[in-house]
């Protein structure tokens, strides 16, 4: 439990850090879980033809917008390999300011689509009123989670070829989160969705 509390900011008091180090091991014993349920899956997938895999090639660039608390806004991703893609989302919408980078793997690659599992880390700042004054409060914040990737161009092809539609890609995905502020502590479930242009 060493390892979990040295995450957990040090503003925080005795209780509030037992309730965050109980949400990471959570959330790490739910990665472990969907690790070991798709590991079927993950063997079922390295059959599938590379050329049929909706995932981008390995360097390929993309720009957009991913919603998934408490990660949205502005998205850039960048595929690493066939399997993994890098993203980094920056948002500053409203109360809440964030600056976060998720990971994601894509265990099973089909022509039209792809499911992929991720994880995402990040740092937020609530801003409030009170008592008349700006207040505003900083946070590390952890999830992960499971999805799918849509490859449009595919899904809407009436050539053959791929070749008549832009090339966007939407995900739909469903996580778990969690980060605590002093004044506002958030953890659970939530579901998630962007959509970005690939050169």
């Amino acid at each position: 439990m060493r390892t979990i509390f040295a995450l957990i900011p040090s503003h925080l008091d005795c209780t509030q850090a037992r309730g965050l180090g109980r949400k990471l091991a959570l959330l790490l014993s739910l990665s472990v879980g969907l690790g070991l349920l798709l590991a079927p899956a993950t063997s079922e997938a390295q059959q599938t033809p590379p050329a049929a895999a909706a995932t981008p090639d390995p360097g390929r660039f993309g720009v957009g917008f991913q919603s998934s608390w408490p990660a949205y806004g502005l998205s850039g991703t960048y595929a690493v390999n066939e399997r993994v893609t890098a993203q980094g989302v920056v948002g500053a919408f409203g109360s809440l300011t964030t600056l976060s980078g998720r990971g994601l793997y894509h265990f099973q690659k089909q022509e039209k689509y792809s499911l992929y599992g991720f994880g995402t880390a990040g740092i937020w700042r609530h801003s409030f009123q009170f008592l008349g004054g700006s207040e505003s409060e900083t946070s590390p914040g952890l999830g992960g989670g499971a999805g799918i990737e849509l490859d449009w161009r595919r899904l809407l092809d009436t050539g053959g070829d791929g070749s008549g539609f832009p090339p966007l890609f939407s995900t739909i995905d469903l996580g778990f989160v969690a980060a605590s502020f002093d004044n506002y502590n958030f953890s659970g479930l939530v579901i998630g969705a962007g959509i970005h242009y690939r050169f």
